[in-house]
C-alpha cells in the first residue's frame, strides 16, 4: 500500500471514529439490579445520567442492600455502554482490518 493511500485511509478511519464517538454521546443504555428495583441510565460513552430507585426497595434498616443495588445497576449500565462502544467503534474500523490494516499506526 502506498503512503498516500495509507494516509487517506487513516484520515477516513479518524473521521469514522469521530462520528462513532458523536453517536455514542447521543445513545443511552440502561442497567438494572434487583429485578428492576434500581435502574441506571448511561450515555453510550459510559457517563451515568440517571439512577431510578423503586420506593419499595428502600428499607431504612438495610441501606447496605440499596447501596449494593445502586452499584450493581451502575456497573450494568457501564458494561452495556462498553459493549455499545465496541460495536460502534468496531463498525467504524471494520473496513480497515483493525490496527494491522493501517500498517500498525495508532489511530
Amino acid at each position: 500500500m502506498n503512503m498516500q493511500k495509507l494516509m487517506k485511509e487513516a484520515q477516513k478511519a479518524q473521521k469514522q471514529m469521530q462520528e462513532a464517538q458523536e453517536r455514542l454521546a447521543e445513545l443511552t443504555v440502561e442497567g438494572s439490579a434487583g429485578g428492576g428495583l434500581v435502574t441506571a441510565t448511561a450515555t453510550g460513552a459510559g457517563d451515568v445520567t440517571r439512577v431510578k430507585i423503586d420506593p419499595g426497595s428502600v428499607d431504612p434498616e438495610d441501606v447496605e442492600l440499596l447501596e449494593d443495588l445502586v452499584a450493581a445497576a451502575v456497573a450494568d449500565a457501564q458494561r452495556k455502554a462498553k459493549e455499545l462502544q465496541e460495536r460502534e467503534m468496531g463498525g467504524a474500523m471494520g473496513g480497515l482490518g483493525g490496527m494491522g490494516g493501517l500498517g500498525g499506526l495508532g489511530f
